[in-house]
């Protein structure tokens, strides 16, 4: 390539960075201008960064969490957190998300310092009501078996560091109030370790339906076992009556009958054949699993 077509073409590459950061500057300030002083749409935009960190875990909906799930608590009250994520065996623990008040920054003065501090002090006095009115509703004390603590989850781990910037003991202080703050980041390893379990737990109860299909075959194999040694006794006995059968054709009318031959009465050409007797016997079984059934639930003879 020329040194002109090089140029030519950092150029067209710079100005499509141009255009994408215009683009992204352009949706942050229409999702600013959006959530501002509408608490409509900062729950929905709070429920639904939930939803996709909850499923970006590998979790799915209806199955490993239900969203709005109202119930009725100890004085009646219906109360309907945002989200329920069931545990292995048969647990769960409560989500609700909040969007701390950080976009209507309208009303604050002076340099970007001063305003980033007012915003942390907004944010901190923001999460810390969500975090009271979290606590008052008590709903791992409603949704059980559940840990002894609800989960706020609050939609980015900026909102979260600005607060504890301006409140550094935020943190200890939900936990006093039996309130987990998580963001992003921090529940979707929670959401990890919720799937890390489930998996865990399958894998248990596929090796007990193993262990119960391994009894259950060694079982049947232990009563085949049963009816292939008493099958066994049976053609012993046979080839036994046999031989005898033999025996007794042998010395008590064969003998009789060759005396046609010695007095050359015509048979025809037909003469009568030997009857060998039979000198296998069937193969015994050996295995202890297979024998004991014979040997305790079966008779000794067919």
């Amino acid at each position: 390539k020329t040194r002109n077509e090089e140029t030519g073409g950092l150029k067209e590459q710079l100005a499509q960075l141009m255009t994408a950061s215009t683009a992204t500057r352009d949706e942050a300030r229409k999702l600013t201008e959006a959530l501002r002083g509408n608490t409509g749409r900062r729950g929905r935009w709070g429920e639904q960064t939930c939803r996709n960190v909850l499923e970006a875990a590998g979790m799915a909906g209806r199955f490993d969490f239900e969203e709005q799930n109202s119930s009725a608590n100890d004085e009646g009250r219906h109360q309907r957190p945002d989200f329920i994520v069931r545990l292995p065996g048969g647990g769960m623990f409560v989500i609700d998300a909040k969007v701390p008040l950080a976009f209507d920054d309208s009303a604050d003065q002076g340099d970007e310092e001063s305003r980033a501090h007012a915003r942390s002090v907004r944010i901190a006095a923001s999460l810390k009501t969500h975090m009271r009115q979290l606590a008052s509703k008590a709903y791992q004390d409603q949704f059980k078996p559940s840990p002894d603590f609800v989960a706020l989850f609050v939609p980015g781990d900026a909102f979260l560091s600005a607060a504890l910037d301006h409140e550094p003991e935020l943190m200890t202080q939900a936990m006093a109030s039996r309130v987990v703050i998580v963001t992003p980041t921090t529940l979707f390893a929670l959401c990890k370790a919720v799937a890390y379990g489930w998996r865990a737990e399958e894998q248990a109860k596929n090796a007990e339906d193993v262990a119960k299909l391994g009894k259950e075959l060694y079982k049947r194999l232990s009563v085949m076992g049963g009816h292939a040694a008493a099958v066994g006794r049976a053609l012993d006995t046979a080839v036994g009556k046999y031989n005898q059968f033999v025996g007794s054709l042998e010395s008590q009318v064969m003998v009789s009958a060759r005396r046609f031959e010695d007095l050359q009465v015509d048979h025809e050409g037909k003469d009568i054949p030997e009857l060998p007797p039979i000198e296998q016997s069937p193969r015994t079984l050996s295995r202890p699993e297979l024998t004991e059934s014979a040997r305790l639930s079966l008779p000794d003879s067919v």
